[in-house]
């Protein structure tokens, strides 16, 4: 498999003759891109090249002229990637960096931004290592919320010798825990971090990804099915089960139609594109609400303190179910929340449940107007619940020990 079958053409602007080369798969955002050569602009390293992977949707014509205006003190290679899909820029830009000799490459988010000007020259003088990682400022609506090391796809450095051992990312998944999915197949090797950081924005659960309903369970049934841990992490095996239960019983913003699409798919062992589209498909196109026409009085809900970051899953789990009975038959808007299985877990205790998308767009997540139905569902659920685990782990767990993929040295042929 040659990169340029996934390409629609290759431009270069300035020297590309370096041993580095940064990786940057970019897919709409046009400012956020300009934002990122900025700040590896300020580096004060520039022993590298950077490749930028664009979108089918990416502005192409609006970047070239900014290229052309403007000058850096690095190499810069622009291609355009014929496949949507969050797996197919990363994989092009190692096969890429592969073919062309590269000794070592750095994958960079496009929104991962290297603001402290000496991360790019702190990776490079590890290189030898083969696996280096800069420390990660994790950062929600201008707060800073926490430090976290290892990521794959936030300016990880990594030696050529280490695809050629372990291939490149696994271009099948097409989007969701590719990342992930590469971690694992590395993590055996020698790795350091350094102490200069990048900022990165916080948006692993919550509210960001449930504006994203398709990026929410794509993701998690790419990770069940391709990430080899899963098997062994009983909380990641039941997790989908309560919240698509939970989405079946309360929320008619995904009713039937989506837990059966997604019990197919995770019981058919399918995920990559089709399954995407299958996803897409059976989610229902929210309904968005002004703010005059939510309920006069609702209990706002503003997560602030990023304990479900910080602490452990079972300090969490007893949170979040403590803070849920409080809101039991309320009328709720949620403005913030750190946790998937919080909001849906309000979802099953509150009269209804709004999620606050800008100033102008609401979308209602949950209606449990009527009591005596409410209760009925209530009492019914646990039942419904352990039954649906039983049965999905008794025929889910042979079929991942028997169709687990096989990743490793993947791109190489």
């Amino acid at each position: 498999m040659k990169y340029p079958e996934l390409i629609s053409y290759e431009n270069k602007y300035g020297e590309c003759n370096n041993d580095l080369l940064v990786i940057i798969p970019c897919f709409i955002n046009y400012d956020l891109l300009v934002k990122h050569l900025g700040c590896l602009s300020r580096q004060t390293f520039h022993n590298f090249d950077v490749i930028l992977i664009l979108g089918p949707d990416f502005n192409d014509s609006k970047l070239f002229d900014f290229l052309k205006s403007n000058k850096f003190g690095f190499g810069i290679i622009v291609v355009k990637n014929k496949i949507i899909g969050t797996t197919c820029g990363f994989f092009i830009g190692q096969k890429y960096g592969y073919d062309k000799g590269y000794g070592y490459m750095i994958m960079a988010d496009d929104d991962c931004m290297p603001v402290d000007p000496g991360v790019v020259g702190a990776l490079y003088s590890k290189r030898e290592i083969g696996c280096v990682c800069p420390t990660q400022r994790l950062v929600f609506e201008e707060r800073h919320v926490g430090f976290e090391n290892g990521c794959t796809n936030r300016y990880a450095l990594f030696s050529r010798s280490i695809f050629k051992k372990y291939g490149f990312y696994y271009l099948p998944i097409y989007h969701g825990s590719e990342d992930s999915e590469f971690k694992e197949r590395v993590s055996k090797e020698k790795s350091c971090t350094v102490p200069n950081f990048v900022e990165h924005p916080y948006s692993y659960s919550g509210s960001p990804l449930l504006k994203n309903p398709t990026k929410l369970w794509t993701y998690m049934l790419s990770s069940l099915l391709v990430l080899k841990s899963r098997i062994s992490d009983l909380f990641w095996m039941m997790h989908p089960c309560i919240l698509l239960s939970i989405s079946l019983f309360f929320m008619p913003m995904y009713g039937i139609s989506l837990f059966l699409t997604m019990t197919s798919l995770l019981l058919s062992f399918r995920f990559g594109k089709e399954a995407c589209n299958e996803i897409e498909n059976s989610v229902k196109k929210p309904v968005f609400l002004a703010k005059k026409d939510l309920p006069g009085t609702m209990e706002i809900i503003e997560d602030k303190d990023t304990g479900y970051f910080k602490n452990g899953w079972g300090h969490n789990l007893l949170d979040i179910m403590r803070e849920s009975i409080r809101y039991f038959r309320k009328d709720a808007l949620i403005t913030n929340c750190f946790s998937t299985l919080k909001i849906f877990m309000l979802c099953a205790l509150c009269r209804t449940v709004y999620l606050r998308i800008d100033d102008d767009r609401h979308i209602m997540m949950a209606s449990n107007r009527n009591s005596l139905l409410h209760i009925l569902k209530i009492i019914l659920f646990p039942v419904f619940f352990i039954t649906y685990c039983l049965i999905f782990m008794l025929l889910f767990v042979p079929l991942k020990i028997l169709k687990q993929p096989k990743t490793m040295g993947y791109g190489l042929d």
